[in-house]
């Protein structure tokens, strides 16, 4: 797998490298602002006035502009008065954990309003490192959630028993994060993207195989009864 990820991952910069250069130029000639290279699906995020539009749409490189959409983050769920565990029950979990099925050597990514590394029931799991957190928003430098809802849903996944009753479907995984919603719970499609690039290679070296086994989303594109292809 550690090798499948390094040559997708320095195939996907090799191409983004050889084909986004003029178009960087270009738009660097057009004072465009907050530009944001991304390999992972080959294109660029930037403020463009609106004069330039024309222009850029009409580069043999460019395939299409679209607008950096906006979604509101969930809101958490309190937990129902259930008996201890009785999600967990209900799946199975404690007879996989009997079997030696807990999450250990498994990290677990979560896309969302961020998560509380002080949480007693996550301390623990938070793989730590310049590799484990990112804010593409620039704001918080290490794990911070005000919201709560991407806490809740890394308790869901990774969290321990510090409470008194287990949590997580898998207590022995480790997690990392993005936070791609923002301080007023809005996230930004190019967020997302940076969000998803960052995962696949977190310490920017093809080398190291530190990307995340498994990926969380739990938040929606407001796009009921559609299909949205803006994540393909």
């Amino acid at each position: 797998k550690a090798q499948k990820r390094s040559k997708i991952i320095k195939a996907l910069k090799d191409k983004s490298d050889k084909t986004q250069k003029d178009l960087k130029n270009f738009l660097k000639q057009k004072n465009a602002k907050k530009l944001v290279s991304y390999w992972i699906f080959n294109g660029m995020a930037a403020t463009v006035k609106a004069g330039d539009i024309a222009a850029l749409a009409g580069r043999p490189e460019v395939e299409k502009i679209s607008l950096d959409g906006k979604i509101k983050a969930p809101q958490p769920t309190p937990a129902a008065s259930a008996a201890a565990e009785w999600n967990l029950e209900a799946i199975g979990a404690p007879g996989l954990w009997d079997m030696g099925y807990t999450g250990a050597g498994v990290v677990v990514a979560s896309l969302d309003t961020g998560v509380d590394n002080l949480h007693p029931d996550l301390a623990g799991s938070y793989r730590g490192g310049g590799n484990s957190w990112l804010d593409p928003h620039g704001i918080h430098a290490t794990p911070y959630d005000s919201h709560g809802h991407g806490t809740q849903s890394m308790g869901l996944i990774v969290g321990g028993s510090a409470g008194g009753t287990a949590i997580g479907v898998a207590p022995d995984a480790h997690w990392i994060a993005v936070k791609i919603f923002d301080d007023n719970d809005e996230a930004s499609d190019s967020a997302i993207h940076q969000g998803f690039q960052w995962l696949l290679d977190p310490d920017g070296n093809p080398n190291t195989d530190d990307a995340a086994d498994v990926v969380n989303n739990s938040w929606s594109l407001a796009n009921l009864g559609s299909c949205n292809l803006e994540f393909e």
